[in-house]
């Protein structure tokens, strides 16, 4: 039974399937038929599980010490794992200080005097940007928002349009006290968005920004707003990080739900977290502070008045600029307080709640196709070629050796120790033959794997492994998303990577960088080649080995933009040199780090169980800690891809001194797996949208998602179970 295979869970999905047609009608009905056939077909699949482990059982392939998987205990660690990792998360976040803001806070009678000493910069007849300021009523929050405009960033030649929508308190004879704006007032209050839509005729400079009267603004805001479009890509608009005056963060960006409501990243949470200090794409930013092209947004009409008077005006207006083919960032280089709402405030709360209401809709009906476009977390699982006989091998260890000679010799170091690992559904599979990878990626996909990271193995100009990838490229089958990752590490006896008992070395030279990519470019080429925004995705396992990687990847990308290939898209993994993941990835070139679990989190414990091995010498850890280590990890100010491991055992390779995770369950790994793509969905934009996964069949090091004896479906159950958690949420 997992966490969404029992009765519950499945009267949850039918609720939710239901739930989509009402709302999306005719248009929803397709998604929630997916929805529901997905829960029917779980709950077949746990059936078949428990009638797999009872006669699983029955035949014998469940040793005597090991707790037999019985369609309940696997998944009983889901609620703990999942409450540990909350806990922790709460817990961390208590601890981080939270600082109110200094800002401007005027008494009612300093407003004239205040307004009278307020020093805006003299704009030239062409300004740089042009800020539109729509006001009604508050005249307070504009006087305080004015100064701040006043006392920061005097870099930047600007002018301020103030667009008054016929204010009925002092708002008027105050302004009149504030030197250097343009103003103008309407005859009647035409509501939020058609003011600011008027104030576009005033506009003079090349830049437009949207700046509403509740917020306040500090330091060099407007150079590093303006820095974004230099410094990035197909930029079409920008915003900053909001915090309310307490210091709580209100947004880093915002991200669209598949029914058009959104929600604000980062909200209440710290803002100095590392997570919320970089530049990225995001859905949409506030139109309480939107810097854009006055071009492109006088081409636009600026907000639509579809969603007249007001709400979801901005999140429709960054939609429409990445429909023309731009992006939407966020630069939390720049923090911005802002009070929210209070714009509206003289609204009433029934009325801005109707706005609201009815603004959500028009932009899910406008956008739905988009909408449902929004990109879901993909999940990469990382494999392992080593699963055929090949020259080397049969020199090395004997005629015939594959990956299955390891792991068919391990036995069990103590009790509860779960060794030796038989595979069910595969079998002991020989990968020579194309159908067992069209078969492996037919099961991938059934539970919603997206993709494998093949292991590409190269030792100057020889290559290893490489014929299930070559038949791959040969045969066009199976039809199945893939990358590459270069474990470029040496070849050892001790399968390791380290200097002791070398059987091929690498040679990191600029002729064998150069040879080397241009064998890679072959894949790239491929059109099942997993991309992101068009750039073939490459890791590499080890950039600490090269001389000096920085320069490879220069060379790397010069050579494949020469090739007509264009950019390239470059990812570290956070293994061995690089496992604390303290290096920004853009000092040594590469665009992304990826987390490879167990590195650098695994603790001790003592052995759980009597020893069955005397000679056992190795390290026991508790799968459930490392799962809640890594899905609290701090996330970093950089592109970071959060992995998951179903477990970790490399007692096939070293049975005396092996270091294996004990306690794996399918239901910890899936309350690991369903934090990591929350996180995801969060922090990552479009095809960045990634997880990976530990590995799909990493037998001999007891890290795989192919059904076994034991667990038979479970942990790919598990995989399906967390993604169809991201999208009831989404």
């Amino acid at each position: 039974m997992s966490a969404f295979s029992s009765h519950g869970g499945l009267i949850a999905i039918v609720k939710k399937a239901v739930k989509i047609y009402r709302r999306e009608g005719l248009s929803g009905v397709k998604r929630g038929f997916r929805l529901l056939k997905r829960s029917i077909q779980i709950s077949k699949d746990t059936r078949q599980n428990a009638r797999n482990a009872k006669a699983s059982q029955l035949a014998g392939h469940v040793e005597d010490n090991l707790r037999a998987a019985d369609g309940a205990w696997e998944w009983s660690t889901y609620a703990d794992v999942k409450a540990r990792i909350q806990k922790t998360k709460t817990d961390l976040s208590s601890k981080r200080a939270i600082v109110p803001v200094s800002i401007f806070d005027f008494k009612d009678t300093e407003l004239t005097s205040a307004a009278s000493q307020i020093n805006l910069l003299t704009p030239f007849s062409k300004p740089k940007v042009s800020i539109i300021l729509p006001v009604f009523n508050n005249i307070k929050l504009t006087i305080e928002c004015l100064a701040s405009i006043a006392v920061s960033d005097s870099s930047i030649n600007y002018e301020v349009i103030i667009a008054d929508d016929c204010s009925t308190d002092s708002t008027s004879e105050v302004l009149k006290h504030v030197k250097h704006i343009k103003y103008f007032r309407n005859d009647r209050n035409e509501g939020f968005l058609k003011n600011t839509n008027r104030a576009l005729g005033y506009v003079s400079g090349e830049f437009v920004l949207y700046l509403n009267n509740d917020v306040q603004v500090a330091g060099p805001w407007l150079s590093l707003l303006l820095g974004t479009f230099d410094e990035y890509p197909l930029v079409g608009a920008v915003g900053p990080k909001f915090v309310y005056p307490s210091g709580h963060l209100q947004e880093a960006g915002a991200a669209l739900n598949l029914d058009g409501t959104s929600k604000m990243i980062g909200l209440n949470e710290a803002p100095s977290q590392a997570r919320f200090s970089s530049t990225r794409r995001v859905d949409y930013v506030s139109g309480a502070c939107l810097l854009s092209p006055t071009k492109l947004i006088k081409k636009l009409g600026g907000f639509s008045e579809e969603f007249l008077p007001c709400y979801c005006e901005d999140s429709d207006l960054c939609l429409q600029i990445q429909k023309e083919g731009f992006y939407v960032y966020c630069n939390s280089q720049v923090t911005i307080v802002h009070h929210l709402s209070k714009t509206t405030s003289d609204l009433g709360e029934s009325f801005k709640l109707k706005c609201v209401y009815k603004n959500v809709q028009t932009l899910r009906l406008k956008w739905q196709e988009h909408l449902q476009k929004v990109s879901p977390t993909k999940v990469i699982a990382f494999y392992l070629p080593q699963f055929h006989p090949f020259p080397q091998n049969n020199q090395w260890w004997g005629e015939g050796f594959t990956e299955w000679t390891n792991v068919t010799k391990a036995r069990p170091n103590f009790k509860g120790h779960y060794q030796p690992r038989y595979p069910a559904d595969l079998g002991y599979y020989d990968l020579r033959l194309t159908q067992i990878l069209v078969q492996q990626a037919a099961l991938a996909q059934r539970y919603g794997v997206g993709g494998f990271c093949f292991y590409y193995y190269w030792f100057n100009g020889t290559r290893l492994l490489e014929q299930p990838l070559e038949n791959m490229l040969k045969n066009k089958e199976p039809d199945f998303p893939f990358c590459l990752c270069w474990a470029n590490e040496n070849w050892t006896r001790r399968w390791d990577g380290q200097d002791n008992d070398v059987l091929m070395a690498q040679a990191h030279s600029p002729a064998d960088d150069a040879a080397v990519i241009e064998d890679l470019m072959r894949y790239f080429s491929d059109s099942r080649y997993i991309r992101i925004d068009g750039r073939p995705l490459l890791l590499v396992y080890r950039v600490a080995l090269f001389p000096n990687f920085a320069a490879t990847a220069a060379m790397w990308r010069e050579i494949c933009r020469a090739s007509g290939f264009g950019e390239i898209y470059l990812s570290s993994v956070e293994s061995f040199d690089d496992v604390n993941g303290k290096r920004n990835p853009a000092t040594f070139g590469c665009d992304a780090t990826v987390e490879f679990p167990p590195h650098g989190m695994g603790e001790a414990v003592p052995v759980p169980g009597s020893l069955l091995n005397p000679q056992f010498s190795g390290t026991v850890a508790n799968y459930n800690d490392v799962a809640v280590r890594f899905a609290t990890r701090q996330a970093p100010a950089y592109t970071r891809f959060k992995s998951v491991m179903p477990g970790w055992d490399n007692t096939a390779r070293r049975q005396d001194t092996s270091f294996c995770f004990n306690n794996s369950t399918p239901g910890a790994f899936q309350a690991w797996l369903e934090e990591a793509i929350e996180q995801t969905q969060q922090d990552r934009f479009g095809d960045e949208k990634l997880v990976f996964l530990n590995a799909w069949n990493e037998w001999a090091e007891g890290a795989y998602l192919e059904p076994d004896k034991r667990f038979g479906h479970t942990y790919l159950e598990a995989v399906r179970n967390a993604m169809d958690a991201d999208l009831i949420k989404r």
